[in-house]
């Protein structure tokens, strides 16, 4: 059997609700996770009656997974919420596991139901991050111009410029100085007043239409890669198909050469 370090507070929490969750495919709130895998009692003495106290406790399980996660560290569950009517149901998604034939540290998928909402959920914080990060750099890069010109340095200015486009602040300034909603450049340029002057096409109009072919002909040769490297990495990082399973074994292994939970 494999000897594991001792546990700290924060991975013995992360064992074990990550092994609770591991039983409830279909999640369970953070109430009931705190008092069946971290110690809450709610009826119970203080301090063992302080909702803070063990909610910080698995919210400090709950960093400590992503970071070990982000870091490919074994011995990690991944766990997230989604809304369910009028609460949040939290949701393992992934441990990492060490493989005892290559000796390397995968990502393995855990079996959850209904991932749906908990994507929408993220894909909209996402969506949000990145539109504030666009407008930040959007200034700033106004900032940068402004300077470069006050000094004269053109070449600055340049730079500045194409990084305009590659940070998506120049889509962003476009579409705001004419009202429009956000979107990319390629597909800007079409809404701007004056797109078509007597039938005359600037360069950039035909800039933009080379853009747009350009990026269709590379999410199909993007899909093409993708399906092939995932055959390929199926058959190279030797992933059982009952890695859940072995990973779930592995977790629980490390809790029990702990003391229990």
């Amino acid at each position: 059997m494999t000897m594991h370090a001792p546990l700290t507070q924060s991975q013995r929490d992360n064992l074990n609700i990550g092994i609770f969750l591991a039983g409830r495919p279909h999640g369970a709130p953070l109430d009931q996770i705190m008092q069946a895998a971290v110690g809450y009692d709610p009826s119970g003495p203080y301090p063992y009656n302080s909702f803070e106290r063990y909610e910080y406790r698995f919210r400090n399980a709950q960093k400590i997974g992503r970071e070990r996660y982000r870091g490919r560290v074994a011995g990690y569950f991944t766990f997230n919420a989604m809304p369910f009517g009028g609460t949040y149901y939290y949701k393992v998604t992934w441990y990492t596991w060490r493989n005892p034939q290559t000796n390397n540290c995968q990502i393995v998928p855990m079996v959850s139901l209904d991932l749906g909402r908990m994507r929408r959920l993220r894909d909209q914080d996402l969506a949000t991050r990145r539109a504030t990060t666009r407008s930040i750099r959007a200034a700033h890069n106004i900032e940068e111009e402004r300077d470069a010109i006050a000094r004269q340095d053109y070449v600055a200015l340049q730079n500045i410029q194409a990084r305009m486009v590659e940070d998506e602040s120049l889509g962003e300034i476009l579409s705001g100085w004419h009202g429009l909603p956000y979107a990319d450049i390629e597909e800007i340029i079409p809404q701007l007043p004056g797109y078509l002057q007597a039938g005359t096409m600037f360069n950039f109009q035909r800039a933009a239409g080379n853009i747009r072919r350009i990026n269709q002909r590379l999410r199909q040769e993007q899909a093409n890669l993708a399906s092939q490297l995932s055959n390929w990495v199926i058959l190279q990082t030797g992933l059982p198909n009952n890695a859940p399973q072995l990973a779930l074994q592995d977790a629980v292994a490390r809790v029990t050469a702990s003391g229990g939970p």
